[in-house]
């Protein structure tokens, strides 16, 4: 079966996943489509396609529905979708007859309650879709409260060339902010662990309110290269409780790549992720942390784990 891999969002956040699929998925797809905006950081592949896709609602939806019937036209009906808003697909219904797909997309932050909108609007996609969930709450809010199709798959762990954690630096923690994130947790954190230094990664608007400016120990820093995360301790994520029920979280999965102790709090996401990965997800306890603590006793297989995924994923998406 012909099929078609497309990324019209292409957030800059997830170039390293986007380039993992193309990596191990590209032989099975005729055509990939791409958002020009991200060329430059993708992996070259020749039949990758770039557009200038619109930031406007019709105009986007307009040429979705172009692409859509070019492949209706080449009988080309599976088609896997790596990101993609509900309005948007709801829109694109109302143009082109979806119930000749089959359609995959891939849930990240999509099923945000906080985003009540486009929450709504997924009780009205078109029934044909499945969505691809990393996270078995995902999977269960889908199927019982939507009433839609839904699949679950491993979320990629990018290994990185020369991962090895360096010694230099055993009390550095680094804490990922991004989005989403419970700020009196961290306070805390901080708080108990002042033997520790934090590196707290934070959106530009938050690094100019001074935030987290009352603590010694704590440096806010916009961008982290990947040899400054070989050099910390480990990572504390202080997530929001109610947005990460139904996503995961790449830095966790980051952190395990570097073979780094990953410390929670005793949220879904946590419960979760522990059973998955014992030796690298942690609860956060009401003790200090001592650098012989956080020591990873046994690695996770990456390569056996991603190609288990790719394995799985391959019967999902494209039988």
């Amino acid at each position: 079966m012909n099929s078609i891999l497309i990324d019209y969002l292409t957030p800059s956040g997830h170039v390293p996943i986007i380039n993992f699929y193309i990596k191990h998925l590209n032989k099975n797809f005729k055509f990939i489509f791409l958002n020009r905006k991200i060329k430059e950081k993708i992996n070259k592949v020749k039949k990758i396609k770039y557009f200038n896709f619109k930031n406007n609602l019709f105009l986007k939806t307009y040429q979705l529905a172009k692409l859509f019937q070019d492949f209706k036209k080449q009988k080309i009906k599976n088609i896997v979708l790596l990101s993609y808003e509900p309005h948007i697909l709801l829109l694109l219904g109302l143009f082109i007859d979806l119930d000749y797909f089959k359609i995959f997309v891939f849930e990240h932050d999509t099923l945000n309650p906080k985003k009540k909108f486009k929450f709504f609007i997924i009780n009205f996609l078109n029934k044909n879709i499945s969505h691809l969930v990393y996270n078995l709450n995902s999977k269960k809010l889908l199927i019982d409260r939507f009433k839609r199709k839904a699949i679950f798959t491993n979320h990629p762990i990018m290994k990185i060339i020369n991962n090895e954690s360096s010694m230099q630096n055993k009390k550095i923690a680094l804490i990922p902010t991004r989005h989403h994130f419970n700020k009196n947790n961290i306070k805390n954190f901080v708080k108990k662990n002042t033997e520790l230094k934090f590196n707290i990664l934070s959106k530009k608007s938050n690094i100019e309110k001074g935030l987290f400016n009352n603590f010694k120990n704590v440096k806010l820093f916009e961008f982290i290269d990947e040899k400054d995360i070989k050099n910390i301790s480990f990572i504390y994520l202080p997530i929001d409780e109610e947005v990460y029920k139904y996503r995961v979280s790449a830095w966790l999965y980051k952190g395990i790549a570097y073979n780094k102790k990953i410390f929670m709090e005793n949220n879904s996401l946590y419960k979760f992720e522990k059973k998955r990965f014992p030796n690298n997800v942690f609860l956060n306890s009401k003790k200090n942390l001592t650098t012989k603590y956080l020591v990873v006793k046994k690695k996770v297989n990456i390569f056996k784990y991603n190609l288990l995924l790719i394995n799985d994923l391959k019967k999902s998406i494209l039988n």
